[in-house]
């Protein structure tokens, strides 16, 4: 017979397994949770502020920074607790930040009404310094309950390590990976289900909810582990070294490469980010998807040891740098969804050979917090590289190429100082050199096929035969070696050198070709502009262009300064609005322009008329009032010319609330064709606006929507029904090199739009089943994105 007390001690272990399991569940849904919580608050408060600054792509990638170093000052407070504090003082601790933080949102939902967003008062005043003030609200906002989020993923897997190790069980990094999860999961949630079910107010409100059942959890997790302490255990010590699954006990802390990969890897988020929004809508959709992959990465490459292979990964990021470099010499020629495709698939290979070299040398757990800091360190740096440090020595948007540069030859030299890498092998498969090399000499083939460079015949001939006898060569050797008698020689090390060089020498061409003479360049915060001149192709005439990015904001004649051009010729939308409006013919006009360009509108203007320009890029500014010399638009005009620096709807709110009403005769609102799509001048609240500051019934108001990658039609048609005014579309689709295809809507109250001149090619605009009006808590813009004409086929041709 077994005695009670042979009883308990075979039911003790039992007991002891069943409490680790449902510990190890507790600690995963806490963590799981804060994750969720942290990356469902950047988008809330990222589409939130975006209105405030302007609508404009450095507004997603400032709160990304502020995001990136907060995420490091809790990952510092973790580190520090668990190094120098027992478990049962960082539980203390730990209670009495859930407790600040849990008070800062009570006030923040006193004060402001919500739980994470600033009443209207604190909106920044026009033309005020941007960066900074992003920085102050998100402070502000959500800065201590972000700290507290961000440092728990870090802690409950260090107590939980310490709780297990007791019991002889080895740590692992599974809640890296949960952690990783819970953020993707956030991320990918809000824009298919929260931002598409309700309005920003209650989107804080449901998150708000949700930060209380963590503040509730992790509260009873710490208390409970504060128990345990009291209960007679004693405290861990640091110093425990058990080993980690799949890394060597003896393997010591590779402290450089611990920064170095994860800022490269965030390197390449930013800077994708970046490149991807130059021509589509910074809008929560695009700024997730990147994201979201970096986020998958770190998941892939930390929850199993065996995932990241380097057969497999190194091949394919030297395939999808090919890719990406056809993609960056074709430019706009690439429809977006193709453009996403590509860069999202560079942006996963880069960061699985980051992540994936820092899970090879994972420390043992006595280094965790230390190894996570550094991890964020690095991250931050890698947003401080790209957000701050990148448009002050960068003329361009060049952080791309040089993130991809860096994450090559960090490889390459990892690869080179560790001696049981592939690179070493002495005798390798010469299969993936002889496929390698194919790709590399055939892709100047493919590029002349498209026509971005020219072979003369009798170098093709040359090339096209020595190609072919590489090929084959390489061919022979793989036979030869599958005999068993191959030949020793270093191709992998020569295949890696060759495509090294190649990727550099691409890499450098894309940053110095420019089309046309390369006359001034110029970036800040709102983006990078370049203003060139180009020669038509008969060498006529020559023009000056400014880009912004890859899209056109304006063009000049040299030889006939005061033609309007670009989207404003006499047969556009504007032009028509501007030569047709009644006003015209009894006095004096009163034209607002929203987005001022190179100040094409200007070419309309009279003695009488005052032209009142609404502009947020100084430099933009700067260049259309004749810096340099390069556009002479606003110098050349009679009309009276105003320019109020600063985001427009901003302005204008400022405007009517001194009674400063402009009485516009033609209001344009050209802000949409560009690298970013400021929704908050198209809501209710912006078209109210707008027609208060018109002059009367017959004012007009012509919105330019042209863009490559969203059709607005649904909102502005939804609008148009909303206040029930007269609306025509207006589209011109000859690019003739001076006038550019454009998409207009002219909207008029009266009878301003019933005229021969617009009758004529003036249609309707289209009705939409599901037309919903956006406000300045609800918008929408994924049921927007264009997907018409979408085929790599096509695009490979």
């Amino acid at each position: 017979m077994i005695g009670s007390q042979e009883k308990k001690e075979i039911a003790q272990p039992s007991r002891n397994r069943s409490r680790e399991v449902v510990l190890r569940w507790v600690f995963g849904f806490i963590v799981f949770t804060s994750a969720f919580l942290l990356f469902q608050v950047e988008l809330i408060l990222g589409k939130f502020l975006l209105p405030w600054f302007g609508g404009t792509v450095a507004v997603w990638a400032t709160c990304m920074l502020f995001f990136q170093v907060l995420l490091f000052a809790g990952y510092f407070y973790s580190h520090k607790t668990s190094s120098s504090l027992s478990l049962r003082r960082q539980g203390k601790l730990h209670l009495a930040f859930l407790a600040v933080a849990a008070l800062s949102i009570l006030c923040a939902c006193y004060f402001w009404g919500s739980p994470i967003l600033p009443e209207a008062a604190w909106k920044p005043a026009p033309g005020s310094a941007p960066i900074l003030g992003i920085l102050k609200l998100l402070l502000m906002a959500i800065g201590l309950p972000f700290l507290l989020l961000s440092s728990t993923g870090p802690l409950l897997q260090k107590w939980h390590d310490e709780i297990h190790a007791r019991s002889g069980n080895e740590p692992s990094y599974f809640f890296y990976a949960l952690s990783n999860a819970g953020s993707l999961a956030g991320l990918l949630s809000y824009p298919i289900i929260l931002e598409r079910a309700f309005g920003l107010t209650l989107q804080s409100k449901i998150w708000g909810a949700g930060f209380a059942l963590f503040v509730l959890s992790c509260g009873s997790c710490a208390w409970n582990a504060h128990r345990s302490v009291l209960a007679g255990k004693q405290d861990f010590t640091a110093d425990h070294d058990s080993s980690l699954i799949g890394a060597s006990p003896a393997l010591a802390p590779r402290w450089w490469l611990w920064f170095t990969l994860p800022a490269l890897g965030s390197v390449m988020l930013f800077a994708t980010t970046n490149l991807l929004t130059q021509d589509v809508a910074p809008v929560p959709l695009l700024w997730v998807l990147p994201l979201s992959v970096y986020l998958l990465t770190f998941i892939f490459t930390f929850q199993r040891n065996n995932w990241y292979s380097r057969g497999i990964f190194h091949p394919l990021f030297g395939f999808t740098s090919l890719l990406t470099l056809v993609a960056l010499f074709r430019g706009t020629e690439v429809n977006v969804l193709n453009q996403v495709g590509i860069f999202l698939a560079m942006l996963f290979t880069a960061c699985v050979v980051c992540h994936g070299e820092l899970a090879r040398i994972k420390p043992q757990t006595r280094y965790l917090t230390a190894f996570y800091l550094t991890i964020a360190a690095g991250g931050a740096f890698g947003g401080i590289f790209v957000g701050i440090i990148a448009p002050l020595i960068f003329p361009a948007i060049w952080e791309y190429h040089v993130g991809l540069w860096a994450v090559a030859t960090l490889l390459a030299v990892i690869l080179l100082f560790e001696k049981d890498s592939w690179l070493h092998d002495p005798r390798p498969d010469p299969l993936i050199p002889t496929v390698v090399f194919g790709t590399i000499f055939l892709l100047p083939k493919y590029l002349a096929h498209v026509g971005m460079i020219t072979i003369p015949a009798r170098i093709a001939f040359a090339y096209n035969i020595g190609v072919y006898l590489i090929i084959a060569f390489l061919i022979w050797v793989t036979w030869r070696r599958r005999r068993a008698c191959g030949l020793a020689w270093p191709w992998y090390k020569v295949t890696l050198g060759v495509v090294f060089l190649l990727l550099s020498a691409a890499l450098y061409v894309d940053l110095a070709r420019q089309r046309g003479r390369l006359l001034h360049r110029d970036r800040n915060f709102y983006g990078a502009l370049s203003v060139c001149q180009e020669w038509d192709a008969n060498m006529l005439y020559s023009k000056v262009t400014l880009m912004h990015g890859r899209i056109v904001h304006g063009i000049q004649l040299e030889q006939d300064r005061k033609r309007a051009t670009s989207y404003y010729d006499v047969k556009s939308g504007a032009g028509l609005a501007l030569a047709t409006n009644p006003r015209r013919r009894v006095g004096g006009m009163r034209v607002g322009t929203i987005g001022l360009g190179v100040g094409t509108v200007a070419a309309y203007g009279r003695p009488s008329d005052v032209y009142r320009f609404y502009e947020i890029n100084p430099a933009v500014i700067r260049l259309a009032q004749g810096a340099g010399g390069y556009f002479t638009f606003l110098k050349d005009s009679p009309a009276q010319i105003d320019i109020v620096p600063g985001d427009a709807r901003l302005s204008l709110e400022a405007e009517a609330a001194h009674n400063d009403f402009q009485n516009f005769d033609v209001l344009i609102v050209d802000a949409f064709n560009g690298d970013a799509i400021p929704v908050h001048l198209l809501t209710r609240e912006a078209m109210k606006l707008y027609l208060s500051h018109l002059r009367g019934p017959n004012s007009v108001i012509a919105l330019h929507i042209s863009n490559k990658a969203v059709d607005l039609s649904a909102p502005v048609a939804a609008l148009t029904k909303l206040y029930g005014m007269n609306s025509v579309v207006i589209t011109t689709g000859v690019d003739t090199g001076v006038v550019r295809p454009s998409k207009w809507v002219l909207l008029s109250r009266g009878n301003a739009l019933n005229v021969p001149e617009i009758q004529s090619i003036g249609k309707p605009i289209l009705a939409f089943a599901n037309n919903i009006v956006w406000t300045d808590d609800y918008s929408n813009i994924l049921s927007l994105l264009d997907y018409r004409g979408v085929s790599i086929k096509s695009w490979l041709r």
